[in-house]
């Protein structure tokens, strides 16, 4: 099971962590921002000016450790229900490289002009929610 984790299930949770997300069209006190984070949350548009990004760190933790038991359940049962999984040199060390590449994809991305908080500390109303990839557009919130 340890090789199953370190082979399979965290690479996968890296890659799906950051190719499946949800942007959640949010009312503040100001203008409407878009959100995005699944379950929660984890990184708006700078309130404080523009071209910049707010990353909430609390929020991002509990996301991960969500995809990560995730990916742990359906792996395991997988491997204990349908069909055991024997992680392949090829696959493992391919899903790896992926996962390192989107990980430092994402470090690039939201280390500039990027202010750290613990976590949110503001109200939201959600007005519109929705799943997407990373590279699709989400609407505008107006």
């Amino acid at each position: 099971m340890k090789k199953l984790i370190l082979y399979l299930v965290l690479p996968l949770t890296v890659i799906l962590f950051f190719t499946i997300t949800k942007w959640t069209c949010v009312q503040i006190d100001g203008p409407n921002i878009v959100l995005q984070g699944f379950p929660l949350p984890y990184v708006s548009p700078g309130l404080g000016s523009s071209m910049t990004w707010d990353f909430f760190v609390a929020e991002f933790v509990f996301d991960v450790l969500v995809y990560f038991l995730l990916v742990l359940v359906i792996c395991y049962l997988v491997d204990r229900f349908i069909y055991p999984i024997k992680p392949n040199n090829v696959i493992s060390i391919t899903l790896c490289i992926i996962a390192i590449l989107f990980l430092c994809l994402q470090v690039l991305l939201y280390s500039i002009e990027t202010t750290f908080y613990l976590h949110r500390n503001f109200d939201i109303k959600v007005i519109n929610s929705s799943f997407t990839f990373f590279w699709q557009q989400h609407p505008d919130c107006f």
